[in-house]
Protein backbone atom coordinates (compact mmCIF):
# COMPACT_ATOMS: atom_id res chain seq x y z
CA UNK A 1 0.00 0.00 0.00
CA UNK A 2 1.66 3.44 -1.11
CA UNK A 3 1.37 5.83 1.67
CA UNK A 4 2.31 9.22 -0.69
CA UNK A 5 1.08 10.52 -3.48
CA UNK A 6 4.19 10.78 -5.91
CA UNK A 7 4.04 13.59 -9.01
CA UNK A 8 1.97 16.46 -7.74
CA UNK A 9 2.81 19.15 -8.99
CA UNK A 10 4.07 22.04 -7.02
CA UNK A 11 4.49 19.51 -4.20
CA UNK A 12 8.20 19.33 -3.97
CA UNK A 13 9.14 23.14 -5.03
CA UNK A 14 11.53 23.38 -2.07
CA UNK A 15 15.31 23.20 -2.45
CA UNK A 16 17.70 21.27 0.42
CA UNK A 17 21.24 21.47 0.55
CA UNK A 18 22.55 18.83 2.77
CA UNK A 19 26.08 19.57 4.62
CA UNK A 20 28.68 17.08 6.64
CA UNK A 21 31.27 18.63 9.10
CA UNK A 22 34.11 17.65 7.37
CA UNK A 23 35.98 16.92 10.66
CA UNK A 24 37.45 20.15 11.82
CA UNK A 25 38.57 20.30 15.49
CA UNK A 26 39.78 22.66 17.86
CA UNK A 27 42.69 22.98 20.24
CA UNK A 28 41.37 20.56 22.51
CA UNK A 29 40.88 17.78 19.69
CA UNK A 30 37.03 18.38 19.98
CA UNK A 31 34.59 18.95 16.54
CA UNK A 32 33.84 22.17 16.01
CA UNK A 33 30.77 23.05 14.29
CA UNK A 34 30.02 26.66 14.73
CA UNK A 35 31.23 28.22 11.45
CA UNK A 36 29.81 27.78 8.03
CA UNK A 37 33.26 26.56 7.03
CA UNK A 38 33.02 23.54 8.99
CA UNK A 39 30.45 21.64 6.72
CA UNK A 40 30.69 20.27 3.36
CA UNK A 41 27.30 20.55 0.61
CA UNK A 42 27.15 17.24 -0.01
CA UNK A 43 23.60 17.21 -2.02
CA UNK A 44 22.32 20.31 -3.13
CA UNK A 45 19.06 21.29 -5.11
CA UNK A 46 17.09 18.31 -3.63
CA UNK A 47 13.70 19.03 -4.63
CA UNK A 48 11.06 18.30 -1.70
CA UNK A 49 8.22 18.90 0.46
CA UNK A 50 8.52 20.68 3.54
CA UNK A 51 5.64 20.10 6.08
CA UNK A 52 5.61 21.69 10.04
CA UNK A 53 4.33 19.01 12.04
CA UNK A 54 4.47 19.37 16.21
CA UNK A 55 5.54 16.45 18.38
CA UNK A 56 3.66 13.33 18.94
CA UNK A 57 1.65 14.49 15.52
CA UNK A 58 0.79 11.31 13.23
CA UNK A 59 1.36 11.64 9.72
CA UNK A 60 0.46 9.35 7.26
CA UNK A 61 0.11 6.21 9.57
CA UNK A 62 3.86 7.56 11.40
CA UNK A 63 3.69 8.72 14.20
CA UNK A 64 6.65 11.94 14.17
CA UNK A 65 9.04 11.92 17.16
CA UNK A 66 8.72 15.05 19.85
CA UNK A 67 11.53 16.95 18.72
CA UNK A 68 10.36 17.04 15.12
CA UNK A 69 9.56 20.29 14.06
CA UNK A 70 9.91 19.63 9.82
CA UNK A 71 9.40 16.98 8.06
CA UNK A 72 10.88 16.79 4.33
CA UNK A 73 9.64 14.16 0.78
CA UNK A 74 11.42 13.38 -1.46
CA UNK A 75 13.40 11.37 -4.06
CA UNK A 76 15.22 8.29 -2.47
CA UNK A 77 19.39 9.40 -2.56
CA UNK A 78 20.75 5.99 -2.01
CA UNK A 79 22.05 4.08 1.35
CA UNK A 80 24.18 6.56 2.30
CA UNK A 81 22.72 9.37 0.88
CA UNK A 82 20.93 11.03 3.58
CA UNK A 83 21.93 10.55 6.97
CA UNK A 84 21.17 12.07 11.08
CA UNK A 85 25.28 13.25 11.25
CA UNK A 86 23.76 15.66 8.56
CA UNK A 87 22.23 19.15 8.94
CA UNK A 88 19.85 20.66 5.90
CA UNK A 89 19.03 24.09 4.89
CA UNK A 90 16.40 25.35 3.36
CA UNK A 91 15.64 28.82 2.14
CA UNK A 92 18.74 29.83 5.00
CA UNK A 93 16.79 28.12 7.40
CA UNK A 94 18.95 25.34 9.65
CA UNK A 95 17.69 21.63 10.53
CA UNK A 96 19.03 19.08 12.34
CA UNK A 97 18.34 15.62 11.02
CA UNK A 98 16.43 13.84 13.35
CA UNK A 99 15.64 10.83 11.28
CA UNK A 100 15.45 9.16 7.54
CA UNK A 101 13.35 6.58 6.35
CA UNK A 102 13.08 4.90 2.92
CA UNK A 103 9.02 5.17 2.84
CA UNK A 104 7.69 1.95 1.57
CA UNK A 105 11.15 -0.23 1.29
CA UNK A 106 10.65 0.37 -2.82
CA UNK A 107 14.03 2.73 -2.60
CA UNK A 108 11.54 5.71 -4.72
CA UNK A 109 10.98 8.58 -1.60
CA UNK A 110 12.68 9.75 1.23
CA UNK A 111 11.12 10.84 4.19
CA UNK A 112 13.65 13.11 6.67
CA UNK A 113 12.43 14.46 9.69
CA UNK A 114 14.22 17.71 11.15
CA UNK A 115 14.50 19.73 13.75
CA UNK A 116 14.82 23.57 13.64
CA UNK A 117 18.28 24.56 14.72
CA UNK A 118 17.48 27.72 16.57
Amino acid sequence: MRTRYRGAIGRRRHRATFSQHDGTQDDHGNPTYTTPDDWDSVITSWPCELLTTTGGEVLRGKQVSAQTTHVLFGEYQGSSGITTDMKVTINNVEYGIVAVYDMDGDSKETRVECRREV
